[in-house]
């Protein structure tokens, strides 16, 4: 999580999936991620990744699983990061493009 934690700016904006709702700065987000280890096991694997401006958008297959190991999803979304002086400020997730 360190590295990660390193390439976001310190007020990053981060959805936050179980109530729908955001997070607000880099030491919510290390809180969340630490707290969704304990009980999902969240495998990610970029498919495509497209740079246009302040933006990367990322397609991933993501893959769920529950702290026992059980399939909860396996599926494609999109990651799109707006990234600031090298520093992520945002992360959206949503549906790949057709």
């Amino acid at each position: 999580m360190p590295a990660l934690s390193a390439r976001l700016r310190a007020g990053v904006d981060w959805p936050e999936p179980w109530s729908g709702g955001r997070l607000r700065g880099r030491r919510a987000v290390e809180a969340h991620l630490r707290d969704q280890a304990r009980v999902v096991r969240l495998q990610v694997t970029p498919v495509v990744v497209r740079r246009a401006g302040g933006l990367v958008e990322v397609t991933v297959h993501q893959v769920v699983r529950d702290a026992d190991g059980d399939l909860l999803s396996d599926t494609t979304v999109q990651h799109t990061l707006t990234v600031v002086d090298g520093l992520v400020t945002r992360l959206d997730v949503g549906e790949p493009p057709a």
